[in-house]
């Protein structure tokens, strides 16, 4: 019994050690199969985009055609657009301190009333501002109060368009 008990006990050893090794280029349980072939699969890829109906595929060097490849800015880049899409929100549409942001910039219900106590003060009526050009440039590139710096968003070009508008079309 004791013999036979033991060749029961090798027997099972060497069953277990010969079905656990791995034998070569093949694997005992294939976990990473190739999912992206599989059509089940295929709702985790993201959605496709197709090509330009104009577009050129590249094939080979010899392809000698230049592109174009400078972005052309869809928003137009004239001063009253600049106005209106940076300033007017506070300012107004026609600069004089009226904006819709004014009822919550005035408002008691904001967080400089709840530091200091006081409402802040509205947004300037720049038709009755007594800045030079140059002193406006200087103001709008650093900002100050509630007024955000614009040098880091505005090219001196655009701000410089900016006030021009504001000082020779508004007034």
């Amino acid at each position: 019994m004791k013999i036979k008990f033991q060749i029961i006990i090798v027997s099972f050893s060497l069953f277990i050690l010969t079905s656990c090794l791995q034998q070569s280029n093949t694997y005992p349980v294939e976990i990473f199969s190739e999912m992206h072939y599989s059509q089940a699969q295929k709702y985790q890829e993201p959605p496709r985009i197709s090509a330009h109906p104009d577009s050129v595929p590249y094939s080979s060097m010899e392809y000698k055609q230049t592109l174009d490849l400078t972005i052309k800015s869809p928003i137009p880049n004239n001063a009253q657009h600049l106005y209106t899409v940076n300033c007017s929100f506070c300012h107004g549409a026609n600069a004089e301190g009226n904006g819709p942001a004014l009822e919550k910039i005035t408002s008691s219900n904001n967080y400089w009333y709840s530091v200091t106590g006081e409402p802040h003060k509205a947004p300037a009526n720049l038709l009755q501002s007594e800045l030079s050009k140059d002193n406006a440039i200087i103001f709008v590139k650093g900002g100050a109060g509630l007024m955000p710096a614009y040098k880091n968003m505005l090219s001196e070009e655009e701000i410089t368009a900016i006030v021009n508008y504001i000082w020779d079309d508004l007034h």
